[in-house]
């Protein structure tokens, strides 16, 4: 049951930071476009060149998940442990891009209710809504078999999060009460081991699938030749989407507290007991990550994402990003605070020494704490500078989280 409390209260979490209004009013104090007068600087080269490092990550991804969606097969047909161990190298590929991407809700990986918004996140990974007892049930069921069973199944029950347990899992055991159906007919326990994998290889090559679907459509919401989103942006303030460039750039610094209420919250603070959802810890099954053990991964390439949204997309941090918008409106000693609390964040991230996030949180509670803390000084910044020199708002959830 805390198991399903803990997830419930990370998905209030993951709303939070773009479950709000914006009133997209283009009249504005300081013009058509509102917001902070930033002088001659290119405010829409600005939006372009986020929505065009938007694009291609998106598209990175894309590949990534066609190579994944191979591999699952190939290990569902021999079964092998080479071609399943292929498979898992996938998902880690793909996942990392996809991190990086989780900066990027936004648009249509938003929620419906926001600008732009299609749900279009979730069923790519649906993490913390990762259901395994809805998962084994489906494995006793064969469900994934009927046609269309990923356009309407839960998405507990697929995306790379389903795709994590079912890759990587090899016990025989289910998350499910005694009482549930799977346990109180016996059906579980008659797969046996070898049947119990091969369902989950097949399962998986459903997943995968589907995936790859989910990601093109993804590419071809912001593709300019095609749904064009990445134009919505770039022409803020004349866009359907965004009736003024202030709303645009509320919807980007929203997306960028992901660092602050996922990744430091739910991330980190929840496992490592520092925050209530976590009574006793430390809360191990609250990890991102718990079967292919790659939660420290997962949280770094979330850093990447937000700094690529906050330095610019190019090489070494090249290219328009927020710190040049900070620079325009003389506001260079918040570029610095930011800068000091991403080393930071980097030199704790290095100190966590064992092999496994898990390993750290038993072993290494000082330098989680330091991450936490770190994490903590680059939302202060956020939310006490940069979206005040930027004449932004804040997320709901992030004027009410006090740490």
């Amino acid at each position: 049951m805390k198991r399903y409390i803990g997830s419930f209260l990370a998905v209030a979490i993951l709303c939070g930071t773009s479950c709000r209004s914006r009133s997209g009013d283009p009249a504005g104090p300081t013009g058509s476009s509102g917001g902070v007068d930033a002088g001659s600087f290119d405010k829409p080269a600005l939006l372009r060149a986020i929505g065009e490092c938007v694009v291609a990550d998106y598209r990175e991804f894309a590949t990534s998940a066609v190579a994944l969606d191979a591999a699952t097969n190939a290990a569902a047909a021999d079964k092998s442990e080479p071609s399943i161990e292929a498979a898992r190298a996938a998902w880690k590929t793909a996942m990392d891009v996809w991190e990086r991407a989780e900066l990027y809700q936004f648009g249509p990986a938003a929620i419906s209710t926001a600008p732009g918004g299609r749900d279009m996140r979730d069923p790519i990974y649906a993490w913390p809504l990762v259901g395994r007892c809805a998962v084994e049930q489906t494995l006793v069921s064969k469900a994934y078999e009927a046609p269309g069973w990923a356009t309407s199944a839960l998405v507990s029950t697929r995306s790379l999060a389903a795709a994590e347990y079912l890759l990587f899992f090899t016990g025989t055991d289910n998350a499910c009460p005694p009482e549930s159906e799977i346990n109180t007919s016996g059906s579980w326990a008659a797969l046996g081991a070898d049947e119990l994998a091969a369902r989950r290889l097949a399962y998986a090559r459903v997943v995968t699938a589907d995936v790859v679907q989910r990601a093109q459509a993804l590419v071809d919401a912001w593709d300019p030749a095609k749904g064009a989103f990445i134009e919505e942006l770039a022409t803020a303030g004349r866009s359907k989407s965004f009736p003024s460039e202030q709303l645009a750039f509320n919807a980007v610094t929203d997306a960028m507290f992901y660092l602050d209420l996922q990744l430091k919250n739910s991330k980190v603070g929840v496992p490592a007991g520092l925050l209530p959802e976590c009574a006793a810890a430390p809360c191990l099954a609250s990890v991102e990550s718990p079967w292919a053990k790659r939660s420290k991964e997962h949280i770094r390439q979330n850093v990447v994402g937000y700094e690529k949204l906050f330095r610019g997309c190019g090489p070494n941090g090249s290219g328009l990003g927020f710190d040049d918008l900070l620079g325009a409106v003389g506001a260079e000693s918040v570029t610095a605070k930011v800068e000091a609390s991403l080393a930071e964040i980097h030199a704790a991230l290095d100190a966590l020494v064992e092999p496994t996030f898990e390993e750290d949180l038993q072993k290494n509670i000082a330098g989680v704490q330091r991450l936490f803390d770190a994490l903590r000084a680059n939302a202060a910044v956020m939310k006490a500078e940069l979206v005040t020199v930027l004449d932004l708002e804040l997320p709901r959830r992030a004027e009410s989280d006090n740490d």
